[in-house]
């Protein structure tokens, strides 16, 4: 291959989107660097678990996470075999792509890079002046995966798949879905994907919010997640209350979930789909009000905030009434409601109503081998309990582990037992 031949103009338009203009307008003379050499991996399946990705470093999480969430779609809903194997792997890896694929609107893209034993790896250069584009018919996407996947396993296969992805969807409807700007999908310092990134992964829209529908904020017209969604998202942030996340992400068409920390992506996922049902019970009517007034996310709100709460639940709110229901929840006069007490108060018996109590399995996947206790991509097993009684040291924020604090977000009352010691998120 030609080191000095450009690249063609669509690849050219889709690094700027994914790396930022700087390196595009002059990738076939410089390298990227560290950041590209982070995400230059194939899809690897780990020694340790046949159905497992594994992630070399950090950054294209944002790519193999929900990859690997669309790997267990099917490989705990559709594969009816005895024994996981390759050749399943190999399955299962292309109907993931093809999940993903599909759901973008628009024409279909697929890149591939032709490995040469000479080429040096990794290199920018070679890999956008080498990189092969073709538009694939929706009825013979699938076919034309399976003969893809050989070469997406190879050192340049995820960023492939992610210029596939990119691509199709069209970088100025990417650039659009995020508002414009400069925002690149790929963090220029650290090499992570961004949530517009993510969000094409599993819904098809690079928007670059999480909470559902479209919001307008003092006339900016905000775009969220307009459908629902087959693979979930949990997020540390929300923990930190610093977004929220809606209900078509937090409540997924299949229990797998993806989980957001400050820097890497995860997934979680059971078997047990009645996780799936449309939770639209009174404690999640009662809490979505009530955090509009817990501000720092503590589990307690203003006490003088009690009469606009009971308003916007549509209860009675007479200033009588209220005084004495307000000396009633804080007794010691700390000016504080605690959610526990006004939820015992107003809605004794709404975590009974809710859909998701018990006992059932929980897994967690983590594709980074550091940061498995022993260093094996597996599936950490553990038992999940969502209890009835909820009490105010259970808030997301408060919780003892990172993990805790995300997942209560989605069930504020859930205990995981782990069996063994579980890789972190």
């Amino acid at each position: 291959m030609d080191q000095s031949a450009s690249p063609s103009p669509d690849v050219i338009a889709a690094a700027r989107v994914i790396w930022g203009s700087e390196y595009s307008e002059v990738i076939h003379l410089t390298e990227i660097g560290n950041i590209f050499e982070q995400w230059s991996q194939g899809f690897i399946f780990s020694e340790d678990e046949p159905a497992a990705l594994v992630q070399h470093k950090g950054g294209p999480c944002s790519v193999i996470a929900p990859v690997q969430a669309y790997i267990l779609k099917y490989y705990l809903f559709e594969w009816e075999g005895a024994q996981f194997s390759s050749m399943d792997a190999d399955t299962a890896l292309t109907h993931a792509l093809f999940y993903i694929l599909s759901a973008i609107p628009g024409p279909t893209v697929c890149a591939t890079v032709t490995p040469s034993p000479n080429a040096p790896v990794p290199s920018s250069i070679h890999f956008h002046t080498s990189l092969s584009l073709q538009i694939v018919p929706e009825a013979e996407l699938k076919q034309t995966l399976r003969t893809i996947v050989p070469l997406w396993k190879e050192p340049y296969g995820v960023l492939c798949f992610l210029y596939s992805a990119v691509l199709s969807r069209s970088c100025d409807f990417i650039v659009s879905d995020m508002l414009g700007g400069d925002e690149t999908l790929i963090d220029r310092t650290f090499g992570h994907g961004n949530q517009s990134l993510l969000n094409l992964m599993i819904t098809g829209v690079a928007t670059s919010n999480v909470f559902d529908h479209t919001k307008d904020l003092s006339g900016l017209r905000l775009v969220g997640v307009e459908r629902e969604t087959d693979i979930g998202f949990l997020s540390i942030l929300e923990a930190c209350r610093y977004l929220k996340v809606g209900k078509f992400l937090k409540s997924p068409n299949y229990p797998i979930w993806i989980l957001g920390s400050e820097s890497h992506l995860t997934v979680l996922f059971t078997k047990e789909r009645s996780l799936c049902t449309k939770d639209n019970s009174e404690f999640e009517r009662a809490r979505a009000v009530f955090d509009q007034f817990d501000v720092e996310g503590n589990g307690f709100a203003p006490s003088t905030d009690l009469p606009e709460i009971l308003q916007n639940l549509g209860m009675f709110s007479e200033p009588e009434y209220v005084a004495i229901m307000s000396e009633q929840l804080d007794p010691d006069g700390t000016g504080i409601i605690l959610f526990s007490a006004f939820l015992a108060e107003f809605f004794p018996g709404a975590l009974e109503e809710r859909t998701f109590e018990g006992v059932f399995p929980l897994h967690h996947y983590n594709g980074l081998p550091q940061s498995n206790t022993d260093r094996k991509v597996v599936f950490r097993e553990g038992s999940a309990s969502v209890a009835v009684e909820y009490s105010h040291a259970m808030e997301a924020g408060s919780a003892p582990t990172s993990m805790l604090r995300v997942l209560r977000t989605k069930w504020p009352t859930i205990e995981v037992d782990w069996k063994s010691e579980p890789s972190i998120i």
